[in-house]
């Protein structure tokens, strides 16, 4: 079973589209798997709760959902995972305003089905995470596939950049997260990981569980698009036809998301430093490929804000290949790191 997580607020417009398209999903014809839909309402005023109750009823099987206090997007999410379907084998999270291909889910699933055969095929050779009732570590594992930018209507909007494929790996996760996170569907070890040691601070649910499945476990990132995301009002996405301002904004948004990111980081080891009490010396917490990655984390914070050591910095690009997507991004990167103005 496969279990899709929402989070709502005042999305009445779409909402109806949204979960069509996820109900319309042929993981169960086709993969086998049946799907869940659960849905957390972060405060709404505008009709969208009474949307939900009519879908409940309808599909009383497949869809629930419950009201909460308005706590924000994140936080709604970890309180989601919190909730979520201990039975399930999958779980997915969702927008309220996109439209889901119908193969969305099952490429996820059978990807993720993939990448389990080679761990359980050579369960005496690897580690991972400890899990109750498992005779053997298991691997958390994420798979997550490329938007498609649609306007209100669905038109296809401006997609060059999504159309490129990503390079996901922990040396992109400290500093750029690529996975949107409505096209994520994630193992339950990599579930329960996150539901074991909840971030204290995170700048967006997506980016932790990138985080999580590249430090200690395995990722996909899929180039084709298979979801269409609703561009609209302040969620527009905006492109500069000027490129010297483009850089210049690229410049002023890399500097004044250092300190979040940072944050960010300083949380992650935290909570490395917590599974490391809990889990048995062959987990993966305390695999040399493991401390090396982290060492890569506190180096950043070590060095964020401060003026000054630029041969250290130097050495650490040098040495963690630490990098961004995009070639202009990771130029503007490499020169505020080593200026120290990150």
């Amino acid at each position: 079973m496969i279990q899709v997580l929402m989070s709502t607020y005042n999305g009445k417009d779409y909402l109806r589209e949204q979960i069509d398209s996820i109900l319309s999903q042929d993981c169960e014809e086709k993969a086998d798997v049946k799907l869940k839909l659960l849905i957390r309402d972060d405060g709404s005023k505008d009709g969208t709760q009474e949307i939900l109750r009519k879908y409940a009823a309808k599909y009383p099987d497949q869809v629930s959902w419950y009201q909460g206090e308005n706590i924000g997007v994140i936080k709604s999410f970890f309180d989601l995972i919190e909730k979520s379907d201990e039975k399930a084998d999958y779980y997915a999270f969702s927008d309220q305003d996109d439209y889901w291909h119908k193969e969305k889910l099952r490429a996820g699933i059978e990807k993720i089905k993939e990448m389990s055969k080679k761990y359980q095929q050579e369960k005496d050779k690897y580690i991972g995470f400890s899990e109750k009732n498992s005779v053997y570590l298991k691997v958390p594992l994420l798979y997550c596939c490329s938007p498609l930018l649609v306007d209100e209507n669905l038109k296809e909007i401006d997609n060059e950049m999504t159309r490129k494929n990503k390079i996901p790996s922990f040396e992109n996760a400290v500093v750029e997260n690529i996975v949107t996170g409505c096209t994520i569907v994630m193992n339950k070890t990599l579930r329960n990981m996150a539901k074991k040691h909840p971030p204290k601070f995170t700048v967006m649910h997506d980016w932790w569980f990138y985080l999580l499945a590249s430090c200690y476990g395995e990722l996909y990132f899929d180039g084709r698009q298979l979801i269409s995301y609703r561009q609209h009002g302040t969620n527009t996405v905006g492109y500069n036809t000027s490129k010297l301002k483009e850089f210049k904004d690229r410049v002023k948004r890399f500097k004044g998301n250092r300190r979040n990111i940072t944050n960010q980081l300083k949380d992650f080891v935290r909570i490395y430093e917590l599974y490391l009490k809990d889990e048995p010396d062959n987990s993966v917490f305390k695999a040399k490929k493991t401390k090396q990655k982290i060492h890569i984390a506190k180096m950043l914070v070590k060095y964020s804000g401060k003026p000054g050591f630029i041969i250290k910095r130097a050495g650490l690009l040098k040495k963690t290949g630490i990098y961004r997507q995009r070639k202009v991004d990771n130029i503007i990167f490499k020169i505020i790191l080593l200026s120290g103005s990150y």
